[in-house]
């Protein structure tokens, strides 16, 4: 009986999280699953055959610790899904430049690494040509520390975000109306295949679409164009990943063109809820990966 642990976070109480879905299934299937919160400390991990990231989704408040137990983990040699370099590589959004260099359209962005200033806010509006921008931490997860802002918010704002931004690296995007009139694609890939995919769309008068805020989900077969983008966005990482999620936007209402908004490759919530075959899926992918190790 193969024996998989699932790092996850003390309390999930705040959070809407299916993996639950998937334990059943496993162990239906002669799996033994073990989920342990990533801040435990002497865990057994030779007693596991993998070790997946599932729902640490409190890591952003300390990656280094978050890091140090990815690195034991490795360290024993148990695999660990996804690996330690690839979560490395896509903890800070910065990775969305190497997704650009590959050719893949993202929305388009302003980095910023050091204190955020007044005037560089005001003048992304023109630089975007937009009414609205989105301002993000570089680390972040759940819509930490994100503002939608007019340009009008922004002195009254500014002594909030720059005390929010202070020492911490940002980007700064057009907001994309799409999001509010269509949504924003997510497509899921377990073992470098497509699994399912799902719509997501905020609340009335929210931005955000993570259910945590209120946002609307639903099932949805994406436009073949998107499929292809993302199979191919797949083959342009540095390594193929276990499990992934990227988010799409269209780019208007008349293009069938779309821009990634996020790759979410450390702990993305799967939906599974919304695919009856993903667990299928993903038991699938975890006994393609056990039995690569073993050859």
């Amino acid at each position: 009986m193969p024996r998989c642990a699932f790092l996850s976070i003390e309390d999930l109480s705040k959070y809407v999280c299916d993996d639950e879905l998937v334990i059943q299934y496993l162990q239906e299937h002669d799996w033994e699953i073990e989920t342990i919160p990533w801040r435990k400390r002497e865990v057994n991990w030779f007693a596991f055959d993998l070790v997946v990231v599932r729902s640490t989704w409190d890591y952003q408040s300390a990656p280094k610790a978050f890091f140090a137990t990815l690195k034991e983990i490795e360290k024993t040699g148990v695999p660990l899904l996804n690996s330690l370099a690839l979560v490395e590589w896509n903890l800070e959004k910065t990775y969305l430049q190497d997704i650009e260099n590959a050719g893949i359209d993202i929305v388009p962005t302003i980095w910023g690494n050091s204190s955020l200033e007044e005037a560089q806010l005001l003048q992304a509006f023109s630089v975007f040509n937009t009414a609205e921008l989105i301002l993000k931490p570089i680390i972040s997860a759940n819509a930490d520390h994100t503002y939608r802002l007019a340009v009008e918010d922004v002195k009254p704002l500014y002594p909030v975000l720059a005390e929010a931004y202070r020492n911490r690296p940002f980007m700064i995007q057009p907001f994309i109306p799409q999001i509010l009139e269509e949504g924003e694609f997510s497509l899921f890939f377990f073992g470098g295949k497509y699994s399912h995919a799902i719509l997501k769309k905020p609340q009335s008068g929210d931005f955000r679409v993570q259910e945590e805020h209120g946002g609307h989900i639903s099932a949805c077969d994406p436009p073949q164009e998107l499929l292809e983008q993302s199979i191919h966005l797949m083959s342009q990482l540095p390594e193929l990943p276990f499990q992934a999620r990227v988010d799409w936007v269209r780019q208007s209402p008349e293009k069938n063109q779309f821009m990634v908004m996020e790759l979410e490759l450390i702990e993305p919530s799967l939906y599974f809820r919304f695919a009856p075959q993903a667990v299928v899926n993903y038991k699938t992918a975890l006994e393609r990966h056990l039995t690569q190790t073993r050859l």
